[in-house]
């Protein structure tokens, strides 16, 4: 695995270092490998919380927290279009959190 991104790190940098003289190659390798280990740290993270979670006690509700805030945080990320309220309520004027996502753009309207 060592040899593998040690392969692929100086692939990279020579590459880089062929478009782009002015960032040391140190910079460069970084540059390139940052994204898979930001997608790597993330997916780790979310791991560990879907562990807690499942317990008790304020590690268990921390986790549950974080988990939360995230799915929010990717749903905000990926939204569709906004509507207003007239396009989103509910039959018999009814206003809920299903609602109040469908004019934000985080849920489609399915009622």
């Amino acid at each position: 695995m060592n040899r593998m991104l040690l392969a692929l790190a100086l692939t990279i940098s020579s590459t880089l270092a062929l478009a782009e003289e002015s960032k040391p190659v140190a910079t460069q390798v970084g540059d390139a490998l940052r994204p898979a280990a930001e997608a790597y740290g993330k997916g780790m993270q979310k791991l560990v919380n879907e562990l807690f979670a499942g317990s008790k006690g304020p590690m268990g509700e921390a986790a549950r927290a974080n988990l939360k805030a995230q799915d929010k945080r990717e749903r905000e990320a990926n939204r569709g279009v906004r509507r207003t309220m007239k396009e989103c309520i509910k039959p018999g004027n009814v206003i809920d959190d299903d609602v109040k996502e469908c004019i934000e753009g985080l849920r489609a309207k399915e009622w």
